[in-house]
């Protein structure tokens, strides 16, 4: 098994850039395709919920600043594409090329969220920015669309952070099948791993496979693991998960990304919304 075509957001801003170098880093690793995705979104949807009260000339210029600040972005993403791709040796190409790492910028006008996650459809892996609580609210939809509308794994990078994901891995279990499908998500990455910390409560503890079954698949795929008892006195998952992580030298961590309902927005279970704004390093999540 191996990643072929990864998906980045090219967002243009600070918070993007490690994404974006991350996922080059990981395309030289398996050899694979970037796509490097920036979307325009409309500018007029600056002023779609607050033309009430307003001048034409106020709407005007609202707009104008919304399109200079679209611009600003798309420029940005381009050149520290660019920039990154000369600095790792990436080839920039129009179509992907084979036997080596590549990456294609493109431009696309429509909702950022929409866009990546029908783009994601056909990659093994969308790479994106870790929302952050100063950041655009934005990121935490197009992260919440991912998840939920492309069917592929969604690696959220946090700010200021780069890596190829080699060394260690980190895997939250807790036997669901959500679990089990960031598990297959991530197998070539879990494949490369040095070794494999499995985050679980104790065996028998659990509705479905318990994290032995898991050391024992894993292990008929040539990786090696170990299992992490998960402490019974937690306050936090989502703390107590990372704290494990670090402890364990990972690079990054894998976990289901778990719903409460049916509707799409807002609707992200509480340990997932911690990850989701809260990591200090990369998590691969699958829904």
């Amino acid at each position: 098994m191996t990643l072929a075509k990864i998906l980045v957001a090219a967002s243009g801003t600070n918070e993007g850039q490690g994404a974006l170098e991350t996922a080059l880093l990981m395309a030289k690793r398996f050899n694979a395709h970037v796509e490097a995705i920036n979307v325009r979104r409309n500018p007029r949807d600056a002023v779609a919920f607050m033309t009430e009260g307003m001048t034409g000339a106020v709407i005007e210029e609202i707009i104008a600043t919304a399109e200079q600040d679209i611009d600003r972005r798309a420029d940005s993403a381009s050149h520290d594409l660019v920039g990154i791709a000369e600095r790792l040796g990436v080839e920039i190409t129009q179509t992907p090329a084979h036997g080596h790492a590549s990456v294609t910028f493109r431009q696309e006008e429509g909702r950022e969220d929409e866009v990546i996650a029908e783009r994601g459809r056909l990659s093994d892996l969308v790479v994106a920015s870790r929302p952050t609580a100063d950041g655009d609210a934005k990121e935490e939809v197009v992260a919440e669309s991912v998840l939920m509308e492309s069917g592929s794994g969604l690696l959220l990078v946090p700010s200021g952070h780069v890596s190829d994901l080699s060394g260690n891995a980190a895997v939250a279990w807790n036997g669901s099948a959500e679990a089990a499908r960031a598990v297959h998500r991530a197998m070539p990455l879990l494949q490369q791993a040095q070794e494999v910390a499995i985050l679980a409560p104790e065996e028998g503890s659990m509705r479905g496979p318990g994290p032995d079954s898991l050391a024992t698949y894993l292990a008929l795929h040539g990786i090696s693991c170990h299992v992490h008892n998960l402490p019974t006195n937690w306050t936090n998952i989502g703390d107590t998960l990372l704290e494990i992580t670090h402890n364990e030298k990972a690079s990054f961590l894998v976990m289901g990304a778990f719903s409460q309902g049916k509707l799409r927005q807002l609707i992200l279970g509480g340990a997932t919304r911690f990850m989701l704004n809260h990591a200090d390093l990369p998590v691969l999540f699958t829904h």
